[in-house]
């Protein structure tokens, strides 16, 4: 996830969060703060992409929806583009608030 292009970089966010309901070794566990990196990436389309699947990674691995949660929280998306920033405020608030709403089982 460290890729210098930004397609790669979406493509393993993407298949980490198809592959959590799978991930019964902890792999994500231990590759979770890198993960977290992304939703400040320098592109925004990977960074949006990034927010708006952690929801299924927080599904599927409860044990680290606070620090998806807490990651969300101090993201600074006024850092990107003006254009940008209003995307990724509302991406971040869906997130939480898929989030919330699993936790709560709506």
């Amino acid at each position: 996830m460290k890729d210098l292009y930004e397609n790669r970089r979406c493509r393993g966010i993407h298949m980490v969060a198809s592959n959590a309901q799978w991930d019964k070794d902890c792999k994500i566990d231990r590759v979770i703060d890198k993960l977290l990196k992304h939703i400040m990436d320098e592109k925004p389309t990977t960074a949006r992409q990034c927010i708006q699947l952690l929801p299924i990674i927080a599904e599927h691995k409860p044990n680290l929806k606070d620090k998806i949660v807490s990651a969300l929280l101090k993201a600074e998306p006024q850092k990107h583009k003006e254009s940008m920033q209003k995307l990724l405020f509302n991406d971040i608030e869906k997130s939480l608030e898929l989030i919330a709403n699993k936790q709560s089982g709506k």
